[in-house]
């Protein structure tokens, strides 16, 4: 009997949400690596709007609700942990790989990479399983 409502509520959980929730895993993240230098740039937040599109092929009003949704909840997070877990359990290296490079490209929007977002930067490559060579590699690839 357990088994059959594993097997139903596996069934009836939507992929869409699964979606959502990554997408949203990677949106307090970029916004971690923004307000690591304590402020959050306009331009940043432009740009990963502009990612949301771009990468993850997103509307812009869709783009734009992800970000203001990751805005809102980033102000009441005090750990990354679970949006990290969720993103190595679903993500492949390639991928993660690209995250960090749209981190790299947050960084850069303002023209002015503090070194807080650097070394915030690096610690995401490390949580997510990467090696230092994808670390450097990412960052030279967005120059």
């Amino acid at each position: 009997m357990i088994k059959m409502l594993k097997k139903f509520f596996k069934k009836n959980t939507p992929e869409k949400d699964a979606i959502a929730d990554i997408n949203l895993a990677c949106a307090i993240l970029l916004i971690e690596v923004s307000y690591s230098d304590f402020k959050i740039d306009d331009k940043e937040i432009k740009s990963i709007i502009g990612l949301f599109e771009s990468e993850l092929k997103l509307t812009k009003d869709k783009s734009d609700w992800l970000t203001n949704e990751a805005l809102n909840i980033h102000k009441d997070v005090n750990c990354l942990r679970k949006y990290i877990k969720l993103i190595n359990e679903s993500y492949t290296k390639m991928q993660k790989r690209n995250l960090i490079n749209m981190a790299w490209l947050v960084a850069r929007a303002d023209n002015v990479i503090d070194k807080n977002e650097e070394h915030r930067i690096r610690k995401l490559t490390e949580l997510l399983h990467l090696n230092h060579t994808d670390f450097i590699r990412s960052k030279i690839n967005t120059e």
